[in-house]
């Protein structure tokens, strides 16, 4: 067959045209004219029309034809191209890819198609997993839940809202009976990500008391109120802790020792303690009335059931005791020919409980000079002061009265060491060789040191006693004996074998009674010196009576002792010391 448009010829039984791929049908189509006039001269020229048309009908106007097929014009038959599969399947894979690359967006970028990762277990954003965590924990898939939010908070573990995401995952924790990793999340969101949200330590409270930690659920309701100043936990530790203890005393200033008493409302242990120790680990059980004398004092205490401790109650005292009133006495301070005996008195009669206690040696009164006992006091020769003070029942002291008296009769001169020597040397100025040719050569000798001196000292045993020498500009000067011979003299003609009261006749006395343990004070100087008698034992017969000098220009110290056994002197020792010690007050 003759394919009309590419006039090749075909197989008789093709429909299509092997070469153009044309429809061959057995009608011919007419071909289009768009314009109407020459359409109209093809159907004159096809069916005679013009020649043999009549001149009336020639003469007629030309009605307005629409553009349209000619009449004789069949339809078409399908003469459509064969289909390019290639192109079709290029077309496809682009519009593939196109939906690939679409979906791949979608997942990367918005948050349902993360979501859908997250699902898939592929990496993808921490708020996917956050949400997929949810989305399992409701679903009841808990493990998995708590897979998914650690998975989220390993993805970002420093975002803003952390503290709120880990709430999920204790949540979570709880769910999966976990109380334990639960309790781990919260304290790290109270005391790493949000301690001031109440939320986290609600939370973890709930699982303290669950399980019975009472002790440690209330100090955590505790440091929560501290935190965030919520009411809440205050209120709901008062519930449990027991009421702080009460105190029978009010705070404040008070006169006179009081006596204390601590109460429980609930009958609980009480704890106390007046120093800055832990309650209750310091602190002591209360048992009963405390006494609280002169002081401030701060007692803190608390109430213990079980394991539950109350809060601290806190309460200061000033404690202020009464002092008494100086005493007087009844003569004057003036100058007398002869010697006065002078009384003391207490101003306030009422004031039964008060002592007086009195020195005429020259040192500040104390509780343990002479006690007044409504003796009148003798004062000598010479110039005293009386020096008094009154003590009350509590101990306190009033202020000190003095009252100068001068008596115009002789009296005996302090205790020198330029004047009184033993009578066969003399401390620093007899040597060594002049002391062995007087009392011989020494039992033994050994060399010592001593703080006394400076430089070489030389230790003589006698069968008297001992005498030490030290390395002088002079040769090796005496500066020490000891001796119990009565053959020795020593200052003032004293020696072995005197009765005290002797020895304290030689040399300045004022006068001073014993105290009640048996001393005594003789005299004190802040120039010249002291002297005493200080009791050894139960005996006052039995002791050591001293005599200081201290005014030596070189500023050194001579020190005189007796030891007296049964009111007899028994040895006396005389020594030199290279500096000035400190006086007696």
């Amino acid at each position: 067959m003759l394919c009309r448009s590419c006039q090749k010829e075909s197989d008789t039984a093709s429909r299509v045209c092997p070469y153009c791929g044309q429809y061959m049908g057995t009608e011919s189509a007419l071909p289009e004219y768009d314009n109407l006039e020459l359409a109209d001269q093809v159907d004159e020229r096809r069916f005679g029309v013009g020649a043999h048309t009549t001149v009336a009908a020639a003469q007629k106007p030309r009605r307005k034809r629409r553009k349209r097929r000619s009449r004789l014009t069949k339809p078409e038959t399908y003469q459509g191209k064969m289909v390019n599969w290639v192109k079709v399947a290029v077309i496809s894979l682009v519009f593939v890819f196109v939906l690939l690359f679409a979906g791949f967006i979608w997942l990367k970028v918005t948050p349902e198609g993360q979501l859908v990762s997250a699902r898939m277990g592929r990496d993808t954003s921490a708020d996917a997993y956050w949400t997929l965590g949810t989305e399992l924990l409701d679903q009841g898939y808990i493990s998995r839940s708590i897979e998914a939010y650690k998975k989220a908070e390993e993805l970002e573990p420093e975002r803003p809202d952390l503290d709120e995401k880990l709430m999920l995952l204790a949540e979570a924790y709880e769910a999966a009976n976990q109380p334990d990793m639960a309790e781990a999340v919260y304290k790290r969101i109270y005391e790493e990500l949000a301690p001031e949200k109440p939320e986290a330590y609600r939370l973890a409270i709930n699982i303290l008391l669950e399980q019975n930690r009472l002790f440690e659920a209330v100090s955590l309701m505790q440091t929560a109120y501290i935190k965030t100043k919520d009411e809440g936990f205050y209120n709901q530790r008062s519930q449990l802790v027991p009421q702080p203890p009460t105190a029978s005393l009010p705070a404040g200033r008070h006169v006179f020792a009081k006596k204390l008493e601590l109460y429980s409302a609930q009958d609980y242990e009480i704890r106390y303690t007046t120093g800055d120790g832990e309650l209750p680990e310091t602190g002591i059980l209360y048992e009963g009335p405390i006494t609280v004398d002169e002081g401030t004092f701060t007692f803190r205490a608390v109430c213990i059931s079980n394991d539950l401790v109350s809060d601290e109650m806190t309460v200061r005292y000033t404690i202020t005791l009464p002092s008494p009133l100086a005493p007087k006495t009844n003569m004057e301070s003036k100058t007398y020919d002869r010697p006065i005996r002078v009384s003391l008195r207490i101003v306030d009669e009422e004031d039964k409980d008060v002592t007086l206690y009195y020195t005429i040696d020259g040192t500040k009164p104390d509780t343990n000079s002479p006690r007044y006992t409504g003796e009148p006091i003798l004062i000598s020769g010479g110039r005293t002061f009386l020096r008094a003070i009154a003590v009350n029942k509590y101990g306190k002291r009033s202020n000190e009265m003095v009252v100068e008296y001068k008596v115009n009769q002789r009296f005996k001169t302090f205790f020198r060491a330029e004047g009184d020597q033993f009578a066969d040397f003399t401390l620093n100025k007899t040597t060594m060789e002049q002391f062995v040719s007087k009392f011989g050569q020494p039992d033994s000798q050994e060399t010592i040191e001593d703080d006394a001196v400076t430089g070489t000292v030389t230790k003589a045993l006698y069968p008297w006693g001992e005498a030490r020498f030290y390395q002088g500009e002079e040769g090796n000067l005496i500066y020490y004996v000891d001796t119990n011979s009565s053959s020795m003299k020593a200052p003032r003609n004293s020696g072995v074998g005197m009765q005290m009261s002797d020895v304290t006749a030689k040399f300045r006395d004022m006068g001073q009674v014993p105290n009640d343990h048996g001393d005594r004070g003789i005299y004190y100087d802040l120039v010249e010196g002291s002297a005493r008698f200080t009791v050894a034992s139960d005996d006052p017969n039995t002791g050591t009576l001293e005599y200081i000098y201290a005014g030596s220009p070189d500023n050194s110290t001579t020190i005189l002792q007796y030891r007296i056994e049964g009111g007899m002197v028994q040895s006396v020792l005389m020594r030199y010391v290279n500096r000035r010690l400190s006086m007696v007050q």
